[in-house]
């Protein structure tokens, strides 16, 4: 073959290596559509490689003939596509994909998850007070003002309140709400809370200041700051009077109430078992009732020789009551009233017509609150002047007992919930709020026996028994049970 010839025929499968290279730059860049199978030659039986496959190089071996010089730029070969992955989504698959691991690993949270319980978040713990008094409320508003100073377990304390006037059904509905919306149940005081409702079964801590029905006591979870047995009766203010007067033919005054007579009939029952004390009458009044219907009680106290006074009822009773006996010239009596008389408007409105009357307590008294600072802190964050608010101030501070012992000295918050606050209650067995009460055994809910007996003298109270600053009388003979 001549010279010319060769150089002919190398040229021309020169030019179709070229065209067949420039159409598969061509079909590879970004903007190419890829042709429809209307437009697409028929493929090889060997079929199309699919995204997946890996690209198939352009032949580099030429044809073994020489081709005709072509006239139209030749169709590549369906191997040589190429479908960029970034710019044309793949034909959805005729077969289902591989399955993912059925458990794939999961990375460690950030945060460990949160408690759970109702009434609680990461910034606020919310309880509830039920009670029939003002004074319990507002117990509880003091300790709360005081503890939300520093926060408790890193959170503010949120107070919801409820007063139920006695009710039981009023209470139960009360308990309700705050099983779904509170922490817990903190300070509660109601003559009422036999209707424990869904404390047996919602779980959440409860802490009255007293339990006063047999159901409350019983309730799961209950744990009172002051607790109460109705076989065991407080006899500390009659054991020190029948040894330092001249007393005690006592005669009582009862509520015409049922429930508060019954009380009060079984609290005089257990007086006379103080060796001393003897009854010589009593009656049931209404709270209301004026100064004339104390007449006939006064002079049947004359007739009897009583040496004992005491009414049960609102401190305006014992104001009336005295001030019948020295209407009617009686004398050497030993006046007596429970912690219901220990109000600034009693010596304040009796004046010296009830000088001299006994007023026994079971709390630190406020004249003290120079030598106890938690005495103090309840009356600077504005603690009512009565033993009920002291009582529901207390439940506060064993609430905040028990979440700080949740709490521990690592300071999880998460470890704050229902079960652990409940955990925590059953294992207090010395609790006194700071000084607020005496000593008192949490955990297995034992009446404390604590009393302070004070004096009404010129407009104010001073301590007849024991007469040290922030000490209560706790002896174990306290408590008798009544005959």
């Amino acid at each position: 073959m001549s010279r010319n010839r060769i150089l002919i025929a190398v040229g021309v499968a020169a030019a179709v290596i070229a065209v067949a290279l420039v159409v598969v730059v061509g079909t590879s860049g970004d903007d190419t559509e890829i042709a429809t199978p209307a437009s697409r030659p028929t493929p090889p039986t060997t079929g199309a490689v699919p995204p997946s496959a890996p690209v198939t190089a352009p032949p580099t071996v030429p044809p073994t003939t020489t081709p005709a010089a072509p006239t139209t730029a030749p169709v590549p070969p369906p191997t040589t596509i190429v479908i960029p992955p970034s710019t044309a989504a793949p034909a959805p698959p005729t077969v289902p994909p591989t399955p993912a691991p059925t458990v794939p690993p999961t990375p460690p949270p950030t945060v460990p998850p949160g408690p759970t319980d109702p009434g609680i978040t990461a910034t606020e713990i919310r309880v509830t007070v039920i009670a029939d008094s003002p004074d319990a409320v507002d117990g509880v508003k003091a300790w709360v003002a005081t503890v939300n100073k520093k926060g408790l377990a890193g959170r503010t304390v949120v107070l919801d309140v409820a007063l139920v006037g006695g009710d039981p059904i009023a209470y139960a509905a009360a308990v309700e709400a705050a099983c779904a919306r509170s922490f817990a149940i903190v300070g509660s005081q109601s003559v009422g809370d036999r209707g424990v409702g869904a404390i047996a079964t919602c779980g959440i801590p409860n802490l009255p200041a007293r339990a006063f029905s047999d159901e409350q006591r019983g309730a799961p979870g209950t744990f009172a700051a002051v607790p109460t047995d109705p076989t065991r009766f407080q006899v500390g203010g009659f054991q020190w009077l029948a040894k330092s007067k001249n007393c005690c033919a006592q005669y009582v005054i009862r509520s015409t109430d049922p429930v508060r007579g019954a009380a009060t009939i079984a609290s005089a029952q257990a007086a006379d078992t103080v060796a001393g004390f003897t009854d010589v009458g009593g009656t049931a009044l209404a709270d209301d009732a004026p100064q004339s219907a104390y007449a006939p009680s006064v002079t049947t106290m004359k007739t009897a020789g009583a040496t004992f006074g005491r009414s049960d009822l609102g401190f305006p009773s014992t104001i009336r009551f005295r001030a019948e006996a020295a209407a009617q010239g009686v004398d050497g009596v030993s006046w007596f009233c429970l912690e219901q008389c220990y109000d600034p408007d009693f010596p304040a409105q009796g004046g010296s017509v009830v000088d001299g009357t006994f007023v026994q307590i079971g709390i630190v008294p406020f004249e003290d609150a120079d030598a106890v600072p938690a005495v103090k802190k309840y009356l600077a964050a504005g603690g009512p002047r009565s033993q009920t608010g002291v009582e529901s101030a207390a439940a506060g501070v064993l609430f905040q007992t028990a979440v700080t012992k949740a709490y521990g000295p690592d300071r999880n918050k998460n470890a704050v919930t229902r079960a652990a606050v409940l955990a925590a209650l059953a294992k207090i067995q010395s609790f006194n709020a700071g000084g607020l009460i005496g000593k008192t055994d949490i955990a297995d809910q034992v009446p404390n026996g604590c009393v302070v007996l004070l004096r009404v003298d010129g407009g104010g109270f001073v301590r007849a028994t024991p007469t040290k600053p922030g000490e209560l009388d706790c002896a174990p003979d306290n408590l008798t049970p009544a005959r």
